[in-house]
């Protein structure tokens, strides 16, 4: 009885250790694909280009065009603020408000 207890831990043990490693092995694959993941970036659906094109087809109204347009110049400047944000409040990220 004894031989088959020791047995029976051994491979308890075992599943144990593979199911330890295993779990590191999914772990680390999830923190590589996380660490690859692309920042944040403005998202448009279209250019001006794109809305200027839709706008002399009749795709769209002057007053859609408007609105789409005004839209995407206050997130391509909110954009530019937090990116002037997280380089240091400056458009050149040195501190100073000076080129390099």
């Amino acid at each position: 009885m004894d031989a088959s207890r020791s047995s029976i831990f051994f491979w308890l043990g075992v599943g144990l250790l593979f199911a330890i490693a295993f779990g590191g092995w999914l772990i680390v694959m999830w923190a590589r694909r996380n660490a690859k993941a692309p920042l944040e970036t403005p998202r448009t659906a279209f250019t001006l280009d794109d809305l200027r094109r839709m706008r002399e087809q009749g795709e769209i109204t002057e007053r859609e065009f408007e609105t789409a347009r005004d839209i995407m110049i206050h997130k391509t400047r909110e954009a530019a603020e937090r990116d002037r944000a997280r380089r240091g409040g400056t458009d050149w990220g040195d501190g100073r408000g000076q080129r390099p």
